[in-house]
């Protein structure tokens, strides 16, 4: 059973694999990521927990492309070279990270069934076991409130962090804290959809 740390920590692990062997593949030349085809294949929707689905997307912009996750009821552009991986996770939540592994940059979505309006102490006690919740922020998500935070995991380090409710549903967001600005452009394109 995997959870929302195990996800990030095999996130981390196929980063730095992907790292290694594009280095030794490429010889550690600056090769440019390809432009994905318009669309990307899914993978089958009976994935079981912890496995990792490819979803479909689409090209938006130049540039961007769009992911839309409709059992979670959002949408949002995130940078072409990124790759999207969905994980099914335990009691009815799921992971997606974006990742580019030859510059290291990515970030995670974590969402989860959640029946409050507010984010309990019992809740980030369970999802940020370092407890550090530094210098919270209020922010609005296509409308809706949330609260940025910087925390720190034994995996990633430091970490820019927005978490928010909608829907019955809380999603957590999370990246590395020297990829706050970067993070905050593609937050900006979050919709919720229906």
């Amino acid at each position: 059973m995997f959870t929302k740390q195990t996800t990030i920590i095999i996130a981390v692990a196929v980063a730095i694999i992907g790292i290694g062997a594009a280095a030794v593949f490429y010889g550690g030349g600056g090769r440019e990521a390809k432009a994905p085809s318009d669309t990307v294949a899914t993978t089958s929707a009976d994935s079981q927990v912890g496995e990792a689905t490819v979803p479909e997307t689409k090209q938006a912009t130049e540039g961007w492309r769009s992911y839309e996750n409709k059992a979670y009821r959002f949408a949002l552009l995130y940078p072409q070279e990124l790759s999207v991986r969905e994980y099914k996770e335990a009691d009815g939540a799921m992971s997606a990270t974006f990742e580019e592994r030859a510059e290291g940059r990515g970030f995670q979505i974590y969402v989860t069934p959640y029946g409050a309006d507010v984010v309990t102490q019992e809740r980030f006690r369970l999802d940020l076991p370092s407890g550090v919740i530094g210098e919270p922020q209020d922010v609005i998500i296509d409308g809706v409130r949330g609260t940025m935070f910087w925390s720190e995991n034994s995996i990633m380090g430091q970490t820019r962090e927005v978490w928010f409710i909608n829907g019955g549903y809380l999603y957590e967001v999370v990246t590395y804290k020297q990829l706050d600005a970067w993070l905050a452009e593609i937050m900006q394109t979050w919709k919720f959809t229906l």
